[in-house]
């Protein structure tokens, strides 16, 4: 089995709410060659934070895809790499 594991920066923590519940994702901006920049968004599960903004982390993910897009969503424990 193949595990994918993200290593990055939680520019932002974003809380977004829809029909009562809350969900929580990690935002951070990623250097490609082809694209130059982009914004990685992933999907946190697991409501226990020990980082903040800034820290450097890594995250487990499963991946999905719809309509030629590419979502994440945390799919074990987040480790914290260098906290700011």
């Amino acid at each position: 089995m193949t595990k994918v594991v993200i290593t990055t920066t939680a520019e932002l923590i974003l809380k977004k709410e829809y029909e009562g519940e809350t969900t929580t994702y990690i935002q951070s901006i990623q250097k490609t060659e082809k694209r130059g920049f982009e914004v990685l968004k992933i999907k946190l599960t697991d409501s226990i934070m020990n980082f903040k903004e800034g820290d450097i982390v890594s995250i487990p993910v499963k991946l999905s895809a719809m309509n030629s897009q590419i979502f994440y969503t945390q799919n074990g424990k987040i480790e914290v790499i260098k906290g700011n």
